[in-house]
């Protein structure tokens, strides 16, 4: 009997191996599905809030003035200029301190910021993506715990509203403080408090996405990407009970505890936070 020639085994022995190869990639594609993109790479309508103007870096007077006196901070705590190895040429540095910021025109000692973004392109959204970087000097002390910035929403008219803020908690985990009012009621919504955890003394790019859930239902969407990897991955959120609420603005916030107004939670000692130029999409 006539044995097959030595080609036409290779040559059948190399199809058998890439048939074998699709079948895996087909198995594990549907098994483990590809990582989703960043929402930076889906959401493709921007803004940034800039740190300058015709080139020269705002002053803390700059920014206050343009505010409408919603700010807590901003005058004794906020500066921007240029970082070594920063990702962009400007950054805003926070100083938290040993007593934190309790009220605006408070006589005490105040630590840290908190301001809105509230560009009108963002207003009436049901869907955002905010991004920036940050970073947390050597040796920070992340204590209780703090904030960062974060996507919120809300009703005008009725005052029902929603702060989907990311934020660092003890020993330096990261995850998101999630805050409904819904009817004059304010609670919270658990979400990851320690999804991930945060490097000190290097800059770390963070990704929020947000999208609102459908009134009555709990299937809003609250993800968050650091350096690119999924940290976050949540599709049951509740942020509205009504259609009327929707996003409206970024709380740009840097301070230790639950709030500028938590006397329990002051910094161990006075340190920058850094954070880059802030950029906001839609769709």
């Amino acid at each position: 009997m006539r044995l097959p020639a030595t080609r036409f085994i290779v040559f059948n022995a190399a199809a058998g191996l890439v048939g074998v190869a699709a079948l895996v990639a087909a198995v594990r594609s549907v098994l483990m599905p590809a990582a989703l993109a960043p929402c930076t790479e889906r959401y493709h309508s921007m803004t940034a809030f800039n740190l300058e103007r015709a080139g020269v870096p705002l002053t803390p007077a700059d920014l206050q003035a343009s505010l409408g006196g919603k700010d807590v901070g901003v005058m004794d705590n906020v500066t921007i200029g240029p970082m070594k190895d920063a990702p962009a040429p400007l950054a805003m540095a926070v100083v938290v301190r040993q007593a934190n910021a309790t009220s605006q025109g408070s006589a005490d000692p105040k630590g840290g910021a908190t301001f809105p973004w509230e560009p009108r392109v963002l207003q009436g959204k049901a869907a955002a993506c905010l991004s920036y970087h940050v970073r947390f000097p050597a040796g920070f002390d992340f204590q209780r715990g703090g904030a960062l910035p974060g996507i919120g929403g809300a009703d005008a008219a009725e005052g029902d509203s929603f702060l989907a803020r990311l934020a660092w908690h003890p020993k330096g985990f990261g995850g998101v403080t999630v805050r409904v009012t819904a009817n004059g009621v304010a609670s919270a919504i658990p979400a990851e408090r320690e999804a991930f955890e945060f490097p000190r003394g290097k800059w770390v790019k963070l990704e929020q996405e947000v999208v609102l859930n459908t009134p009555k239902k709990n299937d809003g969407i609250l993800r968050v990407w650091v350096d690119g990897t999924l940290a976050i991955d949540r599709t049951d959120m509740t942020y509205r009970a009504k259609p009327d609420v929707a996003v409206s603005r970024v709380s740009v916030d840097v301070f230790h505890g639950s709030g500028p107004d938590d006397p329990q939670a002051a910094a161990g000692k006075d340190a920058k936070v850094w954070l880059s130029p802030l950029e906001a999409r839609w769709q």
